[in-house]
């Protein structure tokens, strides 16, 4: 094992890294959980590496550093794959990515932590950190921002902002557009149209950030029509919500009816 100061300067930044990627994630429906689980061997991780810097010899409690930072640094990878922003013909590269990288935290964890290892273990080790690796690099070039999204023979402009119900980054593009992973529809339109007898917009009050379409600077625009105050392009935002409603209670039983 490395020197103690040596692991302690270089796992605080990247244990800060982790809780940075969690703190985004728990924002995200869908990683909600697994950024609360990845605080735990996070925070767990960065008492260890204090520890074994005032107890440097103490070389168990430096190995159960790394370990716990391995198991860290999976979930921060899961999370962050699984809110990144893919083309909807590369979704299904989370389902390769995700578990390769939860497996690969796990791996290099018992690495760290066993004091021999043999061969079946490194050559997995290897196997599973090359494919991590590889999605550091492969998935943040998918997830460039387009300039326009292609339905067919249209070029439909686009926006970029998260998912309201999974959280996911999309590239929604103008008009009528599903969500990559969850599909849930969202209709997001400019510059809104004035219509005339409008209904009175009953529906929740929430708002998304995102970078105009008009002038590129990111503000919150909320549900429903919204107007942005640098350029004055007026946007119209809304999606469907189904609450989950609790089944209505059972009726009593009737009582039995008397016979003369």
């Amino acid at each position: 094992m490395m020197a103690p100061m040596l692991q302690l300067a270089l796992g605080v930044p990247a244990i800060a890294g982790m809780l940075w990627i969690f703190v985004s994630g728990l924002s995200a429906p869908r990683t909600k959980k697994l950024a609360i689980f990845g605080m735990i061997p996070a925070g767990c991780a960065f008492g260890a590496l204090l520890w074994s810097a005032l107890n440097p010899e103490v070389e168990l409690v430096s190995r159960f550093a790394a370990s716990l930072a391995a198991i860290a640094g999976g979930s921060a990878n899961a999370v962050w794959v699984s809110t990144i922003a893919l083309p909807r013909r590369r979704v299904w590269l989370r389902l390769l990515f995700v578990p390769m990288g939860l497996w690969a935290g796990a791996t290099l964890s018992l690495w760290f932590v066993l004091p021999a290892h043999g061969v079946v273990l490194e050559v997995c080790l290897l196997l599973l950190l090359s494919a991590t690796l590889t999605s550091w690099f492969l998935l943040p070039w998918y997830s460039r921002r387009p300039e326009y999204i292609a339905l067919g023979a249209r070029k439909l402009p686009c926006v970029r902002f998260a998912c309201p119900r999974c959280g996911t980054r999309v590239d929604w593009a103008q008009g009528i557009f599903a969500c990559t992973d969850c599909g849930l529809f969202l209709h997001v339109d400019w510059p809104a149209q004035e219509r005339e007898n409008r209904p009175v917009n009953v529906l929740a009050e929430r708002s998304i950030k995102f970078e105009c379409p008009g002038c590129g600077k990111a503000r919150e625009w909320k549900r429903g029509e919204d107007q942005c105050e640098s350029c004055g392009l007026k946007v119209e935002l809304h999606w469907n919500e189904h609450v989950r409603k609790s089944p209505p209670a059972p009726l009593p039983p009737e009582a039995p009816s008397k016979r003369e």
